[in-house]
């Protein structure tokens, strides 16, 4: 079976029938911890999550004494939250976690490119919505990709803000709403960008190591349209990256032909903060100044899926990691420098993750397009373990009670640990349905659930919830 819209083929069949591709997500249910690459555990959900194309690298597993991992799990369904509206554009809405007063506990804003954002608690109460009805949407044509937005304090009073694109006319915008009463705060024009369906919404926030201020990237295409880049001039390439500081003032931008789809950042001294960061092949700095660009990548291909870690816990230094259609392999991020090609070709995507326990060192997922298999690189580039089934890695975690591995969440919520072995399916939520919105019966998977749940510490007791989201229900589950 052909997913529409795309070359994968499916690979694991599902009890309920459905054809699911297997997808790597990993998020924590430990405390909050730094990053070698320069995010918070939370910040890499609420300031960079882009989880089609993968999440940026959290180090959760620890080396010493622990619990066997499980080799099932289950779900506590904790919230159910009828959602209304049309049910095909609730399936390919996104959906992120807020706390709008500061209270540790989140609420849930769920929206659909620039034609409707809502926000909902646990509860299922709807707080508030903003519709435009002319606005730009996502549907099947996108299938799995989905609009980013971010959310942070934008306004000084300490409660989460919701930093979005939108549109007014003709004229697309970066909006900045206040997440308690849906009001916008302010807005700038993003000037020249188009306003298609395949015109992603792609944005990233990081904190800089200069001064621990946030800085806001926003991707575009450059002004000319299929002329400039050689025909790739794709926002989601980040042809071009424009910076803005948290008042939404413009500081510079950037042309970056064939970028790829990924930011990543750079915490040299692993402090949380970030020295730099990749937009694709190229490393910048935070005043817009390409610093190098990865050796032998191919000037005519974007990077695909680029990872930041320290790879091995005897070596203090940090590895680039980035896999594409020419090529793949590992880079000094400091001077672009290639340390080696691993055997993999066409790899679409990478994950790091703690596949082997710490304090081992950790691994490297990579996934060819189109294939039926993924391999598990090592620190050295050496293929040492094929999986037979296609992955597309999002985010590491832990949730089998084994501290010292990370596990793989699937695509639809899958969970798979280190081995390959499937812990938990999507048939916890499934068949679930809400009471306001009629269901559409449909032969395409994406129309029912979005592909990719949201992993994240509702209730902030260190235990991580699932959030998946369809045509007529959000539902709020905790592995155990």
């Amino acid at each position: 079976m052909r997913f529409s819209g795309n070359s994968w083929r499916c690979r694991t069949l599902t009890a309920f029938g459905s054809c699911v591709l297997a997808a790597l997500s990993l998020s924590s249910i430990w405390p909050p911890a730094m990053a070698a690459a320069g995010t918070k555990i939370e910040d890499r959900v609420q300031l960079q999550r882009n989880a089609p194309r993968g999440m940026e690298f959290v180090p959760v597993a620890r080396a010493g004494s622990s619990n066997s991992g499980k080799t099932s799990l289950g779900v506590d369904i904790v919230a159910r939250i009828n959602i209304d509206g049309n049910a095909i554009d609730n399936a390919y809405a996104n959906v992120l976690p807020l706390d709008r007063n500061n209270n540790g506990k989140h609420e849930l804003v769920h929206w659909n490119g620039h034609r409707f954002m809502r926000v909902y608690d646990l509860a299922g109460k709807k707080i508030w919505q903003v519709t435009n009805s002319s606005g730009r949407k996502q549907g099947p044509e996108a299938y799995i990709q989905r609009d980013m937005a971010a959310v942070l304090d934008l306004d000084g009073d300490s409660n989460d803000d919701i930093l979005h694109c939108w549109q007014s006319g003709s004229t697309k915008r970066l909006v900045v709403r206040n997440s308690s009463t849906g009001k916008e705060i302010r807005s700038v024009a993003l000037e020249g960008q188009p306003l298609t369906a395949m015109s992603y919404c792609r944005l990233s926030v990081y904190r800089k190591e200069a001064d621990g201020k946030h800085i806001i990237l926003v991707a575009h295409a450059q002004p000319g349209g299929s002329s400039k880049c050689g025909g790739r001039n794709w926002i989601d390439n980040w042809t071009r990256v424009v910076a803005f500081d948290t008042s939404l003032n413009k500081l510079w931008q950037k042309d970056t032909c064939d970028a790829g789809h990924h930011t990543a950042a750079v915490d040299a001294d692993k402090d949380g903060l970030a020295e730099y960061f990749f937009v694709g092949k190229y490393s910048m700095d935070f005043g817009g100044k390409v610093r190098c660009t990865l050796q032998g990548w191919n000037s005519e291909d974007h990077v695909d899926g680029i990872r930041i870690a320290q790879l091995d816990p005897a070596s203090s230094k940090l590895t680039a990691v980035a896999a594409g259609r020419t090529g793949n392999g590992a880079f000094d991020p400091v001077t672009c420098k290639r340390l080696w090609t691993a055997a993999v070709t066409n790899a679409q995507e990478v994950a790091v993750a703690q596949l082997d326990p710490a304090p081992k060192p950790l691994s490297i997922l990579m996934t060819p397009r189109g294939g039926s298999a993924s391999y598990v690189v090592n620190t050295s580039g050496k293929v040492v373990r094929k999986i037979g089934y296609r992955v597309m890695p999002m985010q590491n975690a832990e949730l089998d009670g084994d501290r010292r591995t990370d596990e793989v969440i699937s695509m639809f919520g899958d969970v798979f640990n280190g081995a390959g072995k499937q812990i938990l399916s999507e048939n916890w939520y499934w068949n679930l349905k809400g009471t306001k919105v009629a269901t559409k019966s449909s032969s395409s998977v994406y129309d029912k659930w979005a592909a990719f749940p949201l992993l994240f510490d509702m209730d902030g007791d260190g235990r991580d919830e699932l959030v998946a989201w369809g045509q007529s229900l959000i539902v709020v589950g905790r592995p155990r």
